[in-house]
């Protein structure tokens, strides 16, 4: 006996579980723990725990600021976790707006917008261009279906970086991409007109 009780043992197995995974839903804690949801959602409300959703934007907002190549508009998926010039992780939940009418599936410039962002936030830089993406879609996702993006710089020289990404749903493996990103300050890009002069002096 270790003298613990099993809303004490629960509390313990559930932080483990979201620290593990921070997109688990209630759902799936319900099951793991062969529990009712009804008692999952008690036991987070009471250990002070948001639901998924409000994670993930807590998270996206903490963490935001380690990409300093992105500007809020360009960020397809909530990023959860960035360390930056090595790896990072973003989720999507995904919509019927963004499927096909017919047949719900995902489109595939959706799945590609998260994976570039995604491989562009990892990398240090300032301003971070996709100069070469190589990408093979394996397997479908639908309307409704969670894509969690794992990214990891796997080259570097110089300017460049080289990003690989794959997309996950909870069943499948879903897109294997390598990126190579551009890595630029703000006056080499100035430079090279890509923006104007006057905002290479903005931090």
């Amino acid at each position: 006996m270790n003298g613990k009780s099993n809303s004490e043992e629960r509390h313990e197995r559930i932080e483990t579980e979201i620290k593990k995974n921070p997109f688990i839903s209630d759902e799936d804690l319900a099951t793991l723990l062969q529990v009712s949801i009804h008692t999952v959602r008690s036991d987070r409300r009471r250990m002070g725990i948001p639901e998924v959703r409000k994670r993930g934007k807590d998270i996206t907002h903490n963490l935001f600021a380690q990409s300093r190549a992105l500007s809020n508009q360009e960020v397809i998926g909530e990023i959860l976790e960035i360390e930056s010039d090595k790896e990072g992780l973003s989720l999507l939940e995904t919509t019927e707006a963004m499927s096909l009418e017919k047949t719900k599936i995902v489109r595939g410039h959706i799945l590609f917008a998260q994976a570039n962002t995604i491989a562009n936030a990892v990398v240090d830089a300032k301003i971070a261009l996709t100069a070469e993406a190589k990408i093979e879609y394996i397997a479908p996702a639908y309307a409704g279906d969670r894509i969690l993006a794992k990214a990891k710089v796997v080259g570097s020289h110089k300017r460049k970086r080289v990003v690989e990404v794959v997309l996950k749903t909870q069943k499948d493996l879903v897109l294997h991409g390598t990126f190579t990103i551009t890595c630029l300050t703000y006056e080499a890009a100035a430079h090279l007109r890509i923006i104007h002069e006057k905002e290479s002096g903005e931090k």
